[in-house]
């Protein structure tokens, strides 16, 4: 196994760590309470409720951080393993964290009356389709690259020049979507009529984004399920029910399946940064552990280190560097590509050890017992 593949194996990642039998137990139970409430709520999504438009911008600036910072946790996986799925899932994330600014800016009575962007009647909802149809694009996208990295593993050369081109490409596409839906309004289909949005249903927008996630959700599945990918598929069940009770039973901005959908949109959201975190804190444990080990090796060395020809009074572990420092600079000098004022570095260092060795040897014996 090379380098590469080791780094794409290897369970040190999070982006590549397996998940446990009770990890899977977790999100099962999750994702069947969660389909639970949803079914007990369809008889009563369509209940109108008292309007908070405070709601709207409370939730999103919760729901922006969340995906800034899991954004962020799986652009340093991706800067470690330089794995183009990696980079397709941390670009998604970030665009779900920008796109929801326009969205919140938009939203009437968040900000203003009619929104702060008020491009028109359509621009929250068709801002709303962009959000949701886009971030399972790169979902798939994602579950694409990652099954094509497991048949033969590749790296992206230049990872920080890639890395900012996906920024930036990220940040370009969130305004050219914000564009259309302010500037472009007029060009786009009507979905909203007032406070009803119940045209995305029958025009089959909302249904077409709802098979959409199903589509991404389902194309994460498989049998050795790695923590990253289990989580993701949760937070994907989570979105279909989000989707469901938000956009396709409900049909109308503050009744119940639009705050109760939004509620379920947080909480997917924080799954995935959840279980980075606590894996983070599992990796960092299990270093201090090692750490500790190793240290405590270190400390026995002088105790069992025990060479067969020492120079009297000179300590173990001193001894041991000494013998490790001249096998080094020996076997580099055997090495042809030295340039001549390397070989006189390397010849110098190598001098200086064999007068430690000189003067070990004349040192007077060591009296003590």
């Amino acid at each position: 196994m090379n380098e590469r593949t080791s780094r794409h194996q290897s369970g040190l990642f999070l982006a590549t760590a397996l998940a446990t039998s009770g990890q899977k137990r977790i999100a099962m139970a999750i994702a069947a309470a969660s389909l639970l409430l949803c079914l007990a709520a369809v008889p009563y999504a369509r209940t109108p409720l008292a309007p908070m438009p405070a709601f709207i911008p409370s939730y999103e600036a919760a729901l922006f951080l969340i995906d800034l910072i899991t954004a962020l946790f799986l652009f340093d996986q991706f800067a470690r393993l330089r794995s183009p799925a990696m980079l397709a899932l941390a670009s998604g994330y970030l665009f779900d964290a920008l796109i929801i600014v326009p969205h919140a800016l938009s939203f009437p009575g968040a900000f203003a009356p009619t929104g702060l962007i008020d491009g028109g009647e359509q621009t929250t909802a068709w801002l709303y389709v962009f959000w949701h149809g886009g971030f399972p694009l790169f979902v798939l996208t994602y579950a694409l690259l990652r099954r094509r990295e497991a048949r033969a593993p590749f790296e992206l050369s230049r990872p920080r020049a890639v890395l900012a081109a996906a920024i930036a490409g990220v940040l370009l596409l969130t305004i050219a979507l914000a564009l259309l839906a302010t500037a472009g309004h007029d060009r786009l289909p009507i979905v909203m009529r007032g406070g009803d949005y119940s045209l995305l249903v029958s025009k089959g927008i909302s249904p077409a984004v709802w098979a959409l996630t199903l589509v991404a959700m389902l194309s994460l599945w498989e049998r050795r399920q790695r923590i990253v990918d289990l989580w993701l598929m949760l937070v994907m069940w989570i979105w279909l029910l989000d989707i469901a009770l938000s956009a396709v039973i409900g049909s109308n901005r503050f009744d119940l399946g639009f705050y109760l959908g939004r509620v379920f949109g947080l909480i997917a959201g924080s799954f995935l940064l959840i279980s980075l975190l606590a894996a983070t804190a599992k990796l960092y444990g299990s270093a201090i552990d090692a750490a500790a080990s190793a240290e405590r090796r270190l400390a026995e060395l002088p105790r069992l280190y025990r060479p067969a020809t020492k120079p009297i009074g000179s300590a173990p572990a001193d001894s041991f560097i000494h013998e490790q420092n001249v096998a080094h600079y020996r076997q580099l000098l055997e090495s042809p590509s030295l340039d001549e004022a390397q070989r006189r570095s390397i010849e110098a260092l190598l001098a200086e050890e064999m007068r430690k060795d000189m003067t070990s040897s004349n040192s007077p014996p060591d009296d003590g017992a």
